[in-house]
């Protein structure tokens, strides 16, 4: 849990969405809503450290099964624990939201079973993993029946950024997934022809938001700031892409900048609802 505590960036998106979604958050849903999208998300990590030990060993991952500190079989099993656990908690919810569950569950098998394999399959893994970024903040407007235009950017801003989260952590994984004959956009296209491709999603996202309706002053300035921050973010990575702990304390930057743009779409919301009262 601790060494994959990004998975909090989707548990964020769900929340964030069934508050745009909802006029007033009902504690209980929101309980099952959270918890069941961060069991689900880290299952879906769990079950990719099994099937990834070659490469992360190559790369020196200080991961519990990577060091040989816990045994494969039983995070299998602890990661179907979770995955069950977690689809439970969500089809308690609705059809819609246990649909979701369903859909994400079956992604992230895909991604890491060594018969399927989309992770090293290109540019599939960076499409899955932006897909369940989407699909997180759809579920909390699912949650409440209202998939509103707010929701929808969400979910849009939140497909975009996963476009620079997960081809960063594939530079900083360059190495061992080359070695491991992995098709990665760095190892497809090389790092600098992938950082150009990451550089303009902070202006697209950046775009996007402004363009949204109810826009208030309060988003223009986090989202300015936030995408700003992003794209000096991208600019030191292109520069020192090579030193891997700049490019892993970029990640942890990044995720605060990808909620950073979802609490705009947030105080947008917020804005749009008190003007229609």
């Amino acid at each position: 849990m601790r060494q994959r505590s990004q998975v909090y960036i989707f548990v964020a998106s769900a929340l964030l969405s069934l508050m745009i979604a909802s006029k007033g958050v009902e504690p209980m849903l929101a309980i099952k809503l959270a918890v069941g999208t961060y069991l689900i998300s880290l299952a879906t990590y769990a079950y990719n450290d099994v099937t990834d030990t070659i490469a992360d060993r190559v790369n020196k991952v200080n991961r519990a099964i990577a060091r040989g500190k816990a045994d494969d079989k039983v995070v299998k099993r602890i990661s179907i624990a979770l995955f069950f656990i977690g689809m439970i908690l969500l089809m308690h919810i609705n059809l819609y939201t246990a649909m979701i569950a369903l859909i994400c569950t079956v992604l992230a098998v895909a991604y890491s079973h060594p018969r399927t394999n989309l992770k090293d399959r290109f540019p599939y893994k960076t499409l899955v993993n932006a897909s369940g970024a989407g699909f997180a903040a759809l579920i909390g407007g699912f949650a409440v029946d209202d998939l509103n235009v707010n929701v929808v950017i969400l979910a849009v801003v939140s497909f975009l950024f996963l476009f620079i989260l997960a081809p960063l952590g594939d530079i900083q994984d360059y190495e061992g997934d080359k070695a491991a004959g992995k098709r990665t956009f760095p190892v497809v296209l090389g790092i600098n022809t992938t950082i150009a491709m990451m550089s303009p999603i902070p202006f697209v996202v950046t775009l996007l938001l402004l363009t949204s309706i109810n826009i208030s002053m309060l988003s223009i300035v986090v989202t300015s700031i936030a995408n700003t921050v992003s794209t000096i973010i991208l600019l030191l990575v292109y520069k020192r892409w090579h030193d891997k702990a700049m490019v892993k304390m970029s990640r942890h930057v990044l995720r605060l900048m990808y909620v950073m743009n979802q609490i705009s779409i947030l105080l947008s919301a917020r804005v749009g609802a008190e003007e229609g009262v």
